[in-house]
């Protein structure tokens, strides 16, 4: 179903959607600034550097080493705590969603400090220039070893990666050959990964033949092979599909094309493209979108000022089948109705009564404790349609306070965005 949007739902909807929340008091003041100017400040440069320069880790706990289990727990909850406490969240968004296209994990990667780089990589470069991020990524570190890259020699050329940036990054089924993704894979011969996770390009392990790649002929390195997918025309279609759906759900493919036309005129600057696709969903309509756990718990402990102890949340979000740097597949998350699994319910369940624990905004508490629910619906950040009968029936049914709390973060209204 699709519902067209007042002014405070639409600022509402802007924080749950391109944000992580906002507990009350700021959730208020952002509804009196409007939806355009909220827009705006999270889209602003200035506010992205700083939030930018608020780095979580720190690298003497990252050691070089794939066996330093610490390192990867430090890593994963390192960057779950960044985004409960981020105050540019557009940031930490746009770096989760390229985390979920852009993939590479941890269990493959095997060394933390390379997964923490690509996600400052994405924090960095996320709402900046397309084609410098698909260049940055192509050869960063994590993606080198996950997709095998740093294996592809002028003699053995390896096509993973080749692959999969014209499959599932840029371009999407039915827009190449298999002839291209053997000139693709041959064309970025010779990057290597070296100690402590430098990168290196040795000439020696390059194929350097001019080849024809995409219908583009003289392609023979990286640049050419980016050259190449860049004047596309399925790639701004694609990524504006990539952004379009992440945000906005189902999307009518007229206003798809509209982003994208917009994100070609913009020179393929992935924050303007952004800001249509936002101001589209905001102004217009939008779909409901299934929250994935991740999300989900952040906005629920940003909502209500919790911060529950971070290693305590890993593996329940492990059992709730979306823990940070380790997607199931180079394919990234299952979306929509695959969050409604019992396995990954009876998590979210747990997560909850965790949250509704640590919460410490008091009027989201002396909300749970009373039987308003409308209030209790507008202090979580919902839409003024609030909660559905079953969901009151089930809040009315648990005893108030805290267990009223968890109740309310588990039921669809707060889980559908």
């Amino acid at each position: 179903m699709i519902r067209v949007m007042d002014e405070r739902d639409s600022v509402a909807w802007l924080h749950r959607r391109a944000g992580f929340g906002l507990p009350p008091a700021e959730m208020r003041a952002a509804i009196e600034n409007g939806f355009a100017a909220e827009l705006e400040r999270m889209l602003d440069p200035s506010a992205i550097a700083d939030a930018v320069s608020a780095d979580p880790w720190d690298n003497e706990q990252l050691p070089y080493d794939p066996e330093d289990r610490p390192s990867k727990r430090y890593a994963i909850a390192g960057w779950i705590g960044a985004m409960v406490a981020t105050e540019q969240p557009l940031v930490d968004r746009m770096a989760w969603l390229w985390h979920g296209h852009f993939v590479s994990a941890l269990d493959k990667v095997r060394v933390a400090r390379l997964m923490v780089d690509q996600v400052r990589l994405f924090q960095t470069a996320g709402l900046g220039d397309f084609r410098a991020l698909l260049r940055a990524v192509t050869i960063d570190p994590a993606m080198l070893v996950y997709l095998d890259l740093r294996t592809s020699t002028s003699v053995t050329p390896n096509e993973n990666y080749a692959r999969e940036m014209l499959e599932l990054f840029t371009l999407g089924v039915g827009s190449y050959t298999e002839a291209d993704v053997l000139a693709g894979s041959q064309a970025l011969s010779g990057w290597t990964l070296e100690r402590e996770g430098g990168v290196e390009f040795r000439p020696r392990r390059h194929d350097d033949t001019l080849r024809t790649y995409l219908g583009v002929a003289g392609v023979h390195d990286l640049d050419t092979v980016l050259d190449a997918v860049m004047v596309q025309r399925s790639l701004p279609l694609f990524i504006a599909a990539v952004i379009s759906q992440g945000f906005l759900g189902v999307v009518d493919p007229e206003l798809e094309a509209e982003v994208a036309a917009d994100f070609t005129a913009g020179g393929f600057d992935v924050a303007e493209l952004v800001r249509a696709v936002l101001t589209a969903g905001g102004a217009r309509s939008s779909s409901p979108l299934v929250l994935g756990p991740l999300p989900w718990l952040v906005i629920a402990a940003r909502v209500t000022r919790a911060r529950p102890d971070i290693f305590d949340v890993v593996p329940l979000l492990r059992s709730a089948g979306q823990l940070p740097m380790l997607p199931p597949n180079v394919a990234g998350w299952p979306g929509g109705a695959a969050w409604f699994n019992a396995s990954s319910l009876v998590a979210r369940t747990n997560l909850a009564a965790v949250v509704a624990a640590a919460a410490t905004d008091e009027e989201v508490l002396a909300a749970a404790e009373g039987d308003d629910f409308e209030l209790l619906a507008e202090l979580l950040g919902l839409s003024s349609t609030g909660f559905e009968e079953d969901s009151r029936a089930a809040l009315a049914a648990t005893p108030a306070g805290r267990d009223r709390l968890a109740v309310a973060l588990i039921t669809p209204e707060f889980m559908i965005a």
